[in-house]
């Protein structure tokens, strides 16, 4: 898949657009009106070594994951990258006088990169029932170029199909298609699902190496 379709993409923009028009900088334009916005973003980067690291943020919205990242770490360089540009204009105010974060209005899928980041996280992309496209081929598309272009792994959140309702607009992911897209790049992976009833995170991480005396992946045992 190259790109989000046309007519997916154009529906994601305009809902984002108006909810910005009503609500303006506030959770609620992204659709997070439950105050779990800094919980996501937790789970999203807490397991990786942040200290002068890259970052990329894909589907940032007004790159409030800088939030959590000024808890977490002093030294770092954050990239977003959203598809409406009323987020990205708001974005670049909020940041405007930060040299360490930048923004981008593109694509993530159409995007040519230059070079890799260290860390690339995502936070609600997957969320929309693609009226053109097959959801889980876009995720695919969006997890296999995301991680060709990481140094050190990918986090991505999902909301669960494991639920009691779902809305007819909302795409809610099987945590086992998803394990397996993951287990397709590396065998370093953690599934999240202890936070939230209704969401889940993946995180696939580079380093998959580990010597045969032990069996221990060589990236858990620096963590000790």
């Amino acid at each position: 898949m190259i790109g989000m379709p046309e007519k997916d993409k154009n529906i994601v923009i305009d809902r984002y657009s108006q909810r910005y028009e009503k609500y303006g900088y506030s959770p609620k334009t992204l659709g997070w009106d439950k105050g779990k916005q800094d919980i996501r973003y937790k789970m999203l980067l807490e397991n990786f070594n942040l200290e002068g690291k890259s970052i990329l943020d894909i589907g940032c919205g007004f790159g409030d994951a800088n939030k959590t990242l000024k808890k977490l770490v002093k030294n770092y360089t954050y990239i977003g990258i959203d598809i409406v540009e009323k987020l990205i204009i708001e974005a670049k105010k909020n940041y405007a006088n930060q040299t360490n974060i930048s923004f981008i209005l593109e694509d993530f899928l159409k995007l040519k990169f230059e070079k890799n980041y260290d860390i690339i996280i995502s936070s609600g992309v997957f969320n929309f029932k693609l009226q053109e496209a097959d959801n889980y081929e876009f995720i695919k598309s969006f997890m296999d170029k995301a991680f060709n272009i990481a140094n050190d792994g990918i986090a991505f959140d999902f909301l669960s199909d494991k639920v009691d309702f779902q809305y007819k607009h909302t795409f809610h992911s099987n945590p086992t298609n998803i394990l397996n897209m993951a287990y397709n790049m590396s065998r370093n992976i953690m599934l999240k699902n202890n936070y939230m009833p209704f969401e889940f995170t993946v995180v696939v991480f580079k380093d998959q190496s580990f010597l045969t005396d032990d069996t221990i992946f060589t990236r858990f045992k620096n963590e000790k």
